[in-house]
């Protein structure tokens, strides 16, 4: 019996062959892009998840008010959390910290190049399941001894065992020689933290001092908790306030409102709200964006394979009435028709994994990730899985509808194949509209407001810019002297290229384009309160380069020595302080910015991102004064300054080789690294041009799923009439007058999923502008593209359909019938 059912199956596949491609193709097409997804999501929801200690793990929180009502948490904490987690609680079985930073590495016999190091605990490894290939099992006790990933062990030693041998790494102000003891295998695409070398916390004293490790108020790098067994981080996280009271007392405790938390490791990386963490972070509503995205694609699919078997309901008509006159049971018959849903189905999924091997590299390009399809046990359920929904959803109906059929109606031509009389298939075709035509509004409003960020004007002009990074120079004296070494590294780096053919202009500022890159700092009004700013170490020549507008004032300048303790602000900063005349303010309160002065207003502009409003602004022109009497200043991780050369020509090749050139001559030992100012801005807005990107992709697949199933479902819907098309032309209907008959049935439907699928696409997508401060207004624009497109695609398909019929002979159809 089930070999009968295949035999008749293949078949009519066979002998149908412009529909069961036309199914093949949509449904292994949804089935390959879904695929990618699926597998995108649960590569994701999978994060962390390797980790032998992974409930037993948190990530220490830090909570301030940073003015009234505001609260930030973030995941860099003060240095002396960890050490004094382990030393209260003995539940804790251990405390690592975090700092990732770049330092110039290398062999005694090679150039040095820019290696990321992370710095952590002797515990790290005992916390964190990284399975070690050779060497020491415990190599971070030591302050000079290192573990490499497999991927840094070729980097630096090729095809030779790396374990004994040494690396030279400039921590400070000279390179030091640290002994390689262990390899570790290389991290997996679901790993949270990302390293390449680590090295032992005992080294830390280099970058932030001494003392630094004490320190409550040092809030640099992230820490973790790894408890006991049988112990739970809500309860340890209970205990926290106790502890920071004992810390740093009961008065300061409640000034600053400070707070620890204990995030779940597993649950860090789709927690995108919190800031100052290295680790790889996904907004989980992003994940909800392309489950969404994968089911309706799947759905288009599944909609062209029901629609056309029941289009086709006619020509398998006979063949039900016939097979029940002869006996056949509804059991039989039902079997029958899934037997073929199921074959297609196979061979769907078949081509749908090719379709994934092949997209696979564009798909990883778009997301910046490393997915691979190695058929694991959870990829084969998701596959497997996605083959019995289209088999259960696309074949069920037809199945049972065909099986149902009276023969007696059958045999008698009483079943109508009219599309404007099948309720249900008119349906199904206006989900489909409605879906695509969702997809293709929303692409639309997306594209709009990127556009929007890419003309808006900031305050300042970022083209013909190119950023030179300068590495950050550790001086052993902690991170005050290293700053201010690294300025003064720049500065000899500027005054050398400044004389150079096709520049213009030279400035350092210490931090760029970014809120993760200013430094957050506290400013003190006449009235006791406190409000929160940005603040930035540049030199006399920085506003110049990138533009700024001096509205009241003047920019600084070497050309007053009183400018090395002076500030320049942006209007917002004078608003806020209350300043009706910031030239002339009192400026803070003595001990905090006594002998510090405005001498200069520039006109608001954005110092990061379009997601947030302009904040007030503080620049000053000397490292001193940013690093002495400033309050509540908090210094992002990994800073180091930027030389943002103007640039006169449109010849970049060459102008980069100069800048090359004479870094080269200062610098032999470092490698140079630019960008351009303009992309380093648009590389903010990434993942929501990922997102658009990947929303037009999707609404051109469900676009042309959709118009093929729309193309057999109108050659069904004529072949069914042809008698009365032969009529219509006998009595002297032109092809126009049959073309427009049939369009206006389809489009009815078409215009219909427009109307719905607006108000949808409207609410969402307004949805997703509230993140941005500067936004674009969707308008009747988009309804009037998306209803022209709709339209457009709808004509085109049934007209081709139509007008073909309509040049046939009219005494052949009606001799036939």
């Amino acid at each position: 019996m089930i070999k009968n059912y295949f035999k008749i199956a293949i078949r009519n596949l066979i002998k149908h062959k412009l529909y069961t491609a036309i199914n093949l193709f949509g449904l292994s097409l949804g089935l390959g892009v879904s695929i990618l997804l699926f597998l995108f999501i649960q590569n994701e929801f999978s994060f962390d998840d390797f980790h032998n200690n992974g409930d037993r793990i948190g990530r220490v929180l830090w909570e301030e008010e940073v003015q009234p009502g505001e609260v930030s948490i973030s995941a860099s904490g003060p240095m002396a959390a960890p050490n004094a987690i382990k030393a209260s609680f003995e539940e804790v079985a251990g405390t690592t910290h975090l700092i990732q930073t770049s330092n110039l590495s290398k062999r005694k016999e090679q150039n040095a190049i820019l290696q990321e190091t992370t710095i952590v605990g002797s515990d790290f490894l005992k916390m964190f399941s990284f399975p070690v290939l050779k060497g020491d099992k415990n190599p971070l006790n030591e302050k000079y001894s290192i573990a490499i990933t497999e991927s840094t062990a070729r980097k630096f030693f090729g095809a030779e065992d790396p374990i004994g041998t040494t690396l030279m790494i400039q921590l400070g102000k000279d390179f030091e020689t640290y002994e390689v003891k262990t390899v570790l295998k290389d991290l997996p695409n679901n790993s949270s933290l990302n390293f390449g070398l680590l090295m032992s916390d005992l080294n830390l004293s280099t970058y932030i001092g001494p003392n630094g490790l004490d320190s409550w108020f040092n809030t640099y790098g992230e820490s973790y908790v790894w408890l006991k067994e049988g112990h739970d981080l809500k309860e340890l996280e209970e205990k926290l306030p106790s502890m920071i009271v004992n810390a740093i007392g009961q008065e300061q405790h409640d000034e600053s409102s400070y707070a620890l938390y204990l995030q779940p490791i597993q649950e860090a990386h789709l927690n995108a709200d919190i800031s100052g963490g290295s680790m790889a972070v996904t907004d989980p509503q992003l994940l909800w964006i392309l489950f969404s995205v994968a089911v309706m694609i799947m759905l288009i699919a599944c909609i062209n394979f029901t629609t056309l078997a029941i289009g086709r309901s006619a020509t398998r008509a006979k063949e039900v009435g016939v097979r029940k006159t002869m006996g056949a049971v509804y059991k039989q018959l039902f079997g029958q028709f899934m037997t073929e849903s199921m074959i297609i189905s196979f061979l769907s999924t078949v081509l749908g994994i090719f379709i994934a091997h092949l997209l696979l590299p564009v798909f990883n390009d778009l997301f910046a990730k490393s997915l691979v399809i190695s058929y694991s046990i959870n990829q084969i359920l998701i596959i497997v899985g996605l083959m019995l929904v289209i088999t259960l959803i696309a074949g069920s109906y037809p199945a049972l509808f065909l099986s149902k059929l009276q023969p007696v109606n059958v045999l008698k031509g009483r079943l109508s194949i009219s599309f404007g009389k099948n309720n249900l298939r008119r349906t199904l075709v206006g989900v489909q509209f409605f879906i695509s035509l969702f997809l293709v509004a929303c692409t639309i409003v997306m594209y709009q407001q990127m556009n929007t960020i890419n003309n808006y004007d900031l305050g300042f002009s970022p083209n013909n810019i190119i950023e030179v990074k300068v590495p950050l120079v550790s001086s052993g004296g902690g991170f005050g002297s290293g700053i201010k070494m690294s300025f003064e590294k720049a500065d000899r780096y500027k005054q050398a290229i400044k004389s150079r053919a096709g520049i213009e202009n030279a400035g350092i500022a210490m931090s760029t384009y970014g809120n993760n890159s200013w430094w957050n700092a506290g400013f003190p009004k006449e009235d006791g309160s406190t409000f929160y700013y940005r603040f930035n170490i540049v030199d006399a020549d920085y506003a110049d380069v990138v533009g700024y507008k001096i509205k009241e004032g003047r920019n600084l300048s070497t050309e007053f020595p009183s400018d090395s303790s002076a500030f320049l602000i942006n209007e917002t900063f004078a608003k806020v302080a209350n300043m009706e005349n910031p030239l002339q303010a009192q400026v803070g309160s003595p001990g905090s910015y006594d002998n510090h002065r405005i001498v200069g207003v520039v006109e608001d502009f954005h110092h990061a991102a379009l997601y947030s409003e302009i904040e007030p602004v503080m620049m000053a022109m000397s490292p001193d004064v940013g690093l002495s009497g400033i309050n509540t200043l908090n210094i992002p991780g990994g800073m180091s300054p930027t030389v943002f050369v103007k640039i006169s020509s449109n010849n970049y090749q060459a102008i980069i080789e100069n800048l090359n050139t004479e870094w080269k001559k200062l610098f032999p030992d470092e490698p140079f690294d630019y960008q351009f100012f303009d992309e380093s801005i648009q590389q903010q807005y990434e993942a929501d041009q990922r997102l658009s990107k990947m929303i037009a992709t999707a609404s051109i697949i469900a676009i042309l799923i959709a118009s093929m199933g729309l193309f057999a479902l109108a050659s069904l819907a004529i072949t069914g009439r042809m008698k009365e098309i032969g009529i219509r032309k006998v009595m002297g209907a032109s092809a126009f007058n049959i073309s427009f008959m049939f369009n206006k049935e389809f489009l009815k439907i078409t215009l219909i999923g427009i109307v719905l699928a607006m108000p949808f696409s409207y609410w969402l997508m307004n949805k997703w502008l509230e993140q941005f401060e500067v936004k674009s207004t969707p308008g009747a624009d988009i309804f009037i593209a998306t209803v022209m497109i709709g339209v457009i695609f709808t004509i085109i398909i049934v007209s081709f359909q139509t007008m073909r019929a309509s040049f046939m002979n009219p005494v052949k159809s009606l001799k036939e019938e």
